[in-house]
């Protein structure tokens, strides 16, 4: 459930896997989601945030936003270069909504040669049915990276683990291409041991040894 993750990073109208030969109701939807990236580009401000809210406080709204699936706030939440950037690709930094998803978000830490800069780190843990049938859970830690802008703190982009056991990876919100480059080679990664399973399969049950008759 790590693509969950890679649809934060960037999401193309309904879809987060590729951004091209959209169906009509894929540019429909991304018709939709570039309306709401002009709303919030035209305010700006996110009604019951005052500009006085620290970064802890920001990122716990992005991640309401996240949950209930408010493009918008998610939208007027980043930085004015990431929604620039964003919007001329016709993007979102937004997957589809996570209601029965938890979080915890830690105090931010402003830094220190930096007091423009914060990092907070929060604790996202989405629950979900394996194939088996059974209840999981998934923990991903993602530290989130704001600048202090007019309208208040503001994100910038985030660093996380997108493939497990790799090195954590920042993904610039400011950089829409970056983020599409890393996204492509992380699915990648990912399906790559799933594919190599499935074709050693066939071959191992083809080299097994008969058995034996008695």
């Amino acid at each position: 459930m790590r693509i969950w993750i890679l649809g934060l990073m960037v999401a193309c109208g309904a879809s987060f896997i590729g951004c091209s030969g959209k169906s009509g109701s894929e540019t429909s939807a991304s018709a939709t989601a570039s309306s709401a990236n002009q709303a919030a580009n035209a305010t700006h401000q996110v009604p019951g945030l005052p500009d006085t809210a620290t970064p802890d406080q920001v990122v716990t709204v992005f991640l309401d936003a996240l949950k209930s699936g408010n493009k918008a706030t998610t939208a007027a939440l980043l930085t004015a270069k990431a929604r620039e950037e964003t919007s001329k690709r016709n993007l979102d930094v937004d997957p589809q909504a996570a209601p029965d998803s938890r979080y915890v978000v830690r105090p931010a830490e402003i830094l220190p040669k930096n007091p423009s800069g914060a990092h907070v780190t929060s604790v996202w843990t989405e629950v979900y049915q394996n194939e088996r049938g059974e209840t999981v859970q998934a923990n991903y830690e993602i530290v989130w990276v704001l600048r202090r802008e007019k309208e208040g703190w503001r994100l910038a982009g985030m660093a996380t683990e997108l493939v497990p056991g790799q090195d954590p990876q920042f993904l610039n919100f400011e950089d829409p291409d970056d983020m599409i480059r890393k996204r492509d080679e992380a699915i990648a990664a990912m399906q790559a041991p799933a594919a190599q399973t499935a074709q050693q399969s066939p071959t191992q049950t083809s080299q097994a040894p008969s058995p034996v008759e008695r």
